[in-house]
């Protein structure tokens, strides 16, 4: 859980606001109400907050995979009891923390434990006085002021958070050194939730396609960042990459892959590596043929790796080119080095996300340490590990997103957004949206008319299951074992058909290297600035004002 605040930096002489709202901030952590009254209106923006998310597709597709990971059972690896199922099923399933409700609303956080017959107050008050204290607690604080004025403020303020849990409990989920502990958890999809198609319906007019590999957590590998460094070569966009391929059969737009940064896809317990297409509407009919491309660039990726390269001792090593990762930390370096002043929130928020233990950052590499690369080599170890033991067909979870299979609105009174309307006139909608020209030579198939071969026959697939958080409609369907095959025969080690053109990345020509000014010219008729417009700032009090100016005349001597 992340507390922020944000005020404007005081000005003049008497007693700093800052200093009245750090006091104000603290007695949170010290001596908190923790009433009713003003649970019930946190509980009311919770729920607001929930309203708000409700009919954004990329919330919809996370909670989704939350419900349908299998491993919503009561039976916890460890920490505190959860409340008992009385089916002796969901007794014995496996849990994990994914499986939760992640936002929480009105009806998770107030109604089903009222109904239940907890206390919903007596649960508040207990988590707090376990998880609540000093050891397992991150501070920052930015301001305008001298460092030591600061420290003795959080000092002053901060002394009285206790340095131990308030209250002691038995199953308590803290490791030696204090914290909260979730590393047993390990991986968050059960196996019988994997190689599955999952049709889900969108409330706005999209089509999109997500293969998912859970990964072991990324959160230790901060120095070489193998993860980005594979993200990087599924995700880039130049000549033979995956995009160029399907672009060039008419099937997708564009493309994303990576490990999130929030917390359900990247935690201590686990990492989401997820490859999201943006596909035409012929890409929704031939999805097949976009994963079979998908891993027969892994495949390709797989014969690089085993080929490997002569280093600069004429050894053979194995792994992929030195140049790939060197210009990945290059051009992480020059973010970092030209990067602009960044909103003093989210300033806040990093570091303390980068000071948790299990990111397990030096103190010199806090403010640096994730955006930065270090080391002359990516951690190959790794790398290869994600690469043939994660990276596998069996192992995949596919969402398909499509508004071709219709829009939350066409379901009646459950849907998330507008009123209802015929399933008839889904076509006219679509037709006039995410419409992609076909590639040259390649027919126009217009999906709603293919009778013949429809791009999902939802008579055969039968009624659809709905979410039960978000209320999101969807079809699962376990992949053919003989697809699998196919797709696993691709992804061996091995050249891509030549019809693919897959390939690595070219080298990247445009990284800047040499950072030096230019030498004024001599002559002033060649001066850059020379006859520019440009606009003055006049600086008044709190008021500025612009003025339209423009350079007539540069002296050399002193640059003026």
């Amino acid at each position: 859980t992340l507390y922020h605040y944000c005020i404007p930096q005081d000005g003049g002489d008497g007693e700093k606001s800052v200093w009245k709202a750090l006091k104000m901030f603290s007695s949170f952590f010290t001596v908190p109400l923790l009433g009713g009254e003003q649970a019930e209106r946190e509980l009311n923006a919770v729920e607001s907050e929930f309203e708000l998310n409700k009919c954004d597709d990329d919330c919809r597709l996370s909670q989704l995979m939350s419900e349908t990971c299998g491993m919503d059972g009561n039976a916890p690896i460890m920490g505190r009891e959860f409340v008992a199922s009385s089916s002796s099923t969901q007794q014995s399933k496996p849990f994990h923390p994914f499986a939760k409700f992640p936002w929480g609303n009105m009806a998770s956080l107030k109604e089903e434990p009222e109904r239940d017959g907890v206390d919903v107050m007596k649960e508040l008050r207990e988590h707090y006085n376990t998880h609540y204290f000093a050891k397992n607690m991150r501070l920052v604080v930015m301001a305008g002021y001298e460092l030591d004025e600061l420290q003795k403020r959080v000092v002053q303020y901060f002394s009285d958070v206790p340095s131990d849990p308030r209250v002691s409990h038995s199953k308590s989920s803290n490791n030696a050194s204090g914290t909260t502990n979730l590393d047993e958890y390990k991986l968050p999809f059960h196996p019988s939730s994997l190689a599955k198609i999952y049709r889900i319906i969108p409330v706005h007019h999209r089509h999109s396609l997500t293969l998912t590999w859970q990964i072991p957590s990324m959160c230790s590998h901060w120095r070489t960042k193998p993860h980005d460094y594979l993200a990087h070569l599924l995700g880039h966009e130049a000549s033979g990459s995956i995009l160029s391929a399907l672009k060039e059969r008419g099937l997708a737009m564009g493309c994303s892959a990576g490990v999130g940064d929030d917390g359900l896809g990247d935690a201590s317990t686990h990492a989401l590596f997820r490859f999201q297409v943006t596909l035409s509407r012929l890409g929704v009919k031939q999805w097949e043929e976009v994963v079979e491309v998908v891993f027969a660039y892994i495949g390709m990726l797989r014969y690089r790796f085993e080929e490997g390269y002569v280093d600069e001792n004429n050894n053979k090593v194995e792994g992929l080119a030195p140049w790939i990762y060197e210009e990945l930390k290059s051009i992480a370096d020059l973010s970092y080095r030209f990067a602009d002043e960044g909103d003093v929130t989210d300033i806040v928020e990093e570091i303390a996300e980068n000071m948790a233990p299990w990111y397990s950052l030096p103190k010199e590499h806090v403010l640096d340490g994730d955006d930065l690369l270090f080391g002359d080599v990516v951690d190959n170890s790794t790398v290869k590990d994600l690469l043939f033991n994660y990276f596998k067909p069996e192992q995949t979870r596919f969402d398909l997103m499509s508004s071709l299979f219709g829009v939350d609105a066409n379901f009646g009174d459950d849907a998330a957004g507008a009123t209802d309307r015929d399933d008839e006139d889904v076509g006219d909608i679509i037709d006039n949206n995410d419409i992609m020209a076909p590639a040259e030579g390649q027919i126009d198939i217009d999906l709603q008319d293919d009778v013949a071969n429809p791009v999902f026959d939802k008579a055969k697939a039968g009624l659809h299951s709905t979410e039960a958080r978000f209320g999101t409609k969807y079809w699962s369907e376990s992949i053919s074992p003989v697809i699998l095959q196919q797709w696993s025969e691709v992804s061996m080690p091995q050249l891509p058909p030549s019809e693919l053109q897959l390939d690595l990345p070219p080298k990247n020509p445009f990284i800047p290297s040499v950072f030096d000014l230019k030498p004024l010219p001599e002559d002033d008729a060649e001066h850059p600035l020379l006859n520019c417009s440009l606009k003055v700032c006049v600086t008044a009090g709190k008021k500025k004002s612009w003025y339209p100016a423009a350079v007539v005349q540069c002296k050399v001597e002193t640059n003026k």
